[in-house]
């Protein structure tokens, strides 16, 4: 006799979940098995993270099953999915800001205390210990996690899921705020887990890291599973196809942009208008946890794209609440040619000027104001449907709609809260928002981190247009391929200090640069 054949590693059925009359998850099954990497990819709301939610027991099913080596999980019960192995990096991050590493760290495995008091030296290097096992750098476990780069928050929240014991690991979009060198590094510790038998789930909308790190993959579309195919049998265009059921511009795939060509344009264009952004020596303080700006000199032309590159956490953020008004700062900035006093979110917006910012959640919306409401939280589509300080239901919900429609909003109804978005929807929501303003100078950061690849190529076509349409427009991204793709000129941030220019294409010189190396 042979012996039976193994239970999967992980063994979804039947698993189904609606939130009113939109259904989330329609009767998906899926048998995954030990010693693999598994993608999975869909267009936004298809499911994902509801899927990785009820696997973790942080969201209880409507109807199926969630078995670990053949033993089924209780449903709801996140305690019950640790001990049995399952490990979770969800896509927003679970740590308490007011908590230093090692105690975030320590909620979530308490035996990292050890025996007797839990002293604050212990935890520490209980921490340090668990982090240099995983070869993870996370910096003075000691440190609050509030004041941490969002690099480094991601290393800790994937230290977090690694530090019990581990069968299962579900991967959120872990590697959105991480560099080109911290995501190598997360794939080869990925592979290490692979090699000691453990299921790593990977949900990723970058299709390159999919076929790079992953054996196989399934695609989902409304819910259910569509596919699941091994990944040495696609290319970056057809699983570009399986998730969205059309031909589509990828990064992989693009045509390689000429930027020689590109840039003779700027300079001619440069030459011929005055620059619709314009910054001189600007300065900012830097608070508790944020980055000071040093001496910035930026100009931004009429149709171009100007780009900003950078490891997260080197002032990103700093530099367009300062450019936007919302932070305090030293210097000049001229949006259209008129200098915008410090501090005034009125007068940029008045200026022209919009902003897509780069923490959705802190930034962009107000989570438990409904979708529509939401939708008006600018001042110039306020008072297209309040012209006289009366806002008119019916015109709100109108440019809500409209959004929505041309964004791909997935949605229930327009008075659902916005919280119950995928994060990819309620990117969607935030981008669709600035851009419907037609502005003359835009700022975004980050502005496809969680969209999926038609969502992508449909901002990327919408930045593309703006410029075309005369719009200066500012593009800070981590994403190296999408500045290439997109920009004429790109510069770098590091340490709140601006390099540059550089060719887009230069990634030896942009590599150095973004490590802090005079190049």
């Amino acid at each position: 006799m042979t012996d039976p054949a193994p239970a999967p590693r992980l063994a979804l059925h039947g698993l189904e979940k609606r939130y009113g009359p939109r259904r989330a998850l329609a009767a998906l099954d899926l048998e995954l098995g030990r010693g693999t990497i598994h993608g999975i990819l869909g267009e936004n709301g298809a499911g994902k993270s509801t899927l990785v939610r009820i696997v973790a027991g942080a969201l209880r099913a409507d109807a199926g099953t969630v078995a670990v080596d053949g033993v089924p999980l209780p449903p709801g019960v996140p305690r019950a999915a640790r001990a049995a192995g399952v490990g979770v990096v969800f896509q927003h991050f679970a740590l308490i800001g007011a908590l230093s590493v090692a105690e975030n760290l320590a909620l979530a495995a308490p035996e990292l205390a050890g025996d007797g008091p839990a002293s604050p030296r212990r935890l520490a290097a209980a921490a340090a210990e668990l982090a240099a096992r995983h070869g993870l750098a996370i910096g003075d476990p000691r440190a609050r996690v509030e004041t941490l780069p969002v690099g480094t928050r991601a290393r800790v929240e994937i230290l977090r899921a690694l530090s019990g014991p581990m069968k299962v690991l579900l991967l959120d979009e872990p590697t959105a705020v991480l560099t080109p060198g911290e995501t190598a590094d997360l794939f080869a510790m990925l592979q290490r887990l692979r090699a000691a038998d453990a299921l790593v789930v990977l949900i990723t909308h970058k299709l390159g890291e999919a076929l790079e790190v992953c054996d196989r993959v399934s695609v989902m579309r409304a819910g259910a599973r569509v596919t699941s195919v091994a990944t040495r049998e696609l290319s970056p265009a057809a699983l570009a196809r399986l998730m969205v059921g059309d031909a589509v511009t990828t990064h992989a795939g693009a045509a390689p942009r000429d930027t020689a060509r590109a840039g003779s344009e700027h300079e001619r264009a440069a030459a011929a208008a005055a620059s619709l952004l314009a910054v001189h020596a600007l300065s900012t303080g830097g608070g508790s946890g944020e980055t000071a700006l040093h001496d910035i000199e930026l100009m931004v032309g009429a149709g171009e794209i100007c780009g900003i590159a950078g490891v997260d956490g080197n002032g990103q953020d700093e530099l367009a609440a300062a450019l936007y008004g919302l932070s305090p700062r030293a210097g000049e900035v001229r949006i259209g040619g008129a200098v915008v006093a410090e501090g005034d979110v009125a007068a940029v917006q008045r200026a022209g000027a919009a902003l897509i910012p780069g923490d959705r959640r802190r930034d962009g919306l107000a989570p438990r104001l409904r979708i529509w409401e939401n939708a008006l939280l600018s001042r110039p589509l306020l008072a297209r449907v309040a012209p006289r300080g009366m806002l008119d239901p019916t015109a709100a919900r109108a440019v809500a709609a409209e959004l929505a429609k041309r964004y791909r909003i997935v949605h229930t109804a327009l008075d659902q809260p916005v919280a119950d978005l995928s994060g990819g929807n309620q990117q969607r929501l935030i981008v669709g928002r600035a851009l419907a303003t037609a502005p003359r100078v835009l700022i975004a950061v980050n502005p496809t981190r969680g969209l999926d690849v038609a969502a992508t190529a449909h901002v990327h076509a919408t930045l593309t247009d703006a410029a075309r349409g005369g719009a200066a427009v500012l593009l800070i991204s981590t994403d190296l391929d999408e500045l290439a793709a997109l920009c004429s000129r790109l510069f770098v941030l590091y340490r709140g200090r601006l390099a540059g220019p550089v060719a887009p294409d230069d990634r030896g010189r942009l590599a150095a640069l973004m490590a802090g190396i005079a190049a």
